[in-house]
């Protein structure tokens, strides 16, 4: 009997790592599925928060929050290029989608490849460039206009961040599109986000 509890409490600290591998796993394909849609909500919440505080200081108290137009354009800034990469995961952007359906399977994923090469071209031009104005925001100490150590360049890192995750998402697509091509299996069409829930 002793050896059977042994045995059964050993199988049960064996099966510890494997449990916590299964919830990291299960928590990664959940950013994965989430983090664009997470991010925007938050931003719009606190961008239309803001707004709605402002108007209700200044019409009604004749005051305002210093710094809170600044931070809400911000907020704006980060669910555009964070709306920008959950459109590419999506591909729900502008693509001709109707003229590309009607080209031969190869034209297709001949466009395919295209798109993850422009998508990865123009993101590391923004990242390039990003990089270079949040690294002066940081050296000239520039704060968010009416704050007190509210730092400009924290809301200026969404885009070395916003285009690393677009082509995170374009490498993700790509590796979908050749798969599917070297299948010869259907190439992956746009998610539906509009009246019809998202597919992955």
């Amino acid at each position: 009997m002793k050896t059977d509890d042994k045995s059964t409490s050993g199988g049960g600290r064996n099966d510890r790592p494997r449990r916590g591998l299964h919830m990291l796993k299960q928590a990664v394909l959940w950013l994965d599925k989430n983090l664009e849609s997470v991010v925007m909500n938050i931003c719009y919440a606190v961008m239309t928060l803001l707004v709605f505080l402002q108007v209700v200081l200044r019409f009604g108290f004749s005051t305002k929050i210093p710094w809170g137009t600044s931070v809400a354009i911000y907020m704006f800034i980060w669910v555009a290029w964070i709306g920008a990469s959950y459109n590419v995961r999506t591909r729900s952007h502008l693509c001709f989608g109707v003229v590309r359906a009607s080209l031969p399977y190869l034209a297709q994923f001949i466009c395919r490849l295209v798109d993850a090469l422009m998508w990865i071209s123009l993101s590391a031009l923004v990242i390039y460039f990003s990089i270079d104005q949040v690294a002066a925001l940081e050296r000239n100490f520039a704060v968010v206009p009416g704050s007190f150590g509210l730092m400009q360049w924290w809301f200026y890192t969404i885009g070395p961040i916003g285009w690393s995750l677009i082509i995170f998402r374009a490498l993700q697509n790509l590796y979908q599109d050749v798969q599917s091509y070297r299948r010869g299996q259907p190439l992956p069409e746009p998610t539906q986000v509009i009246g019809k829930s998202a597919e992955v």
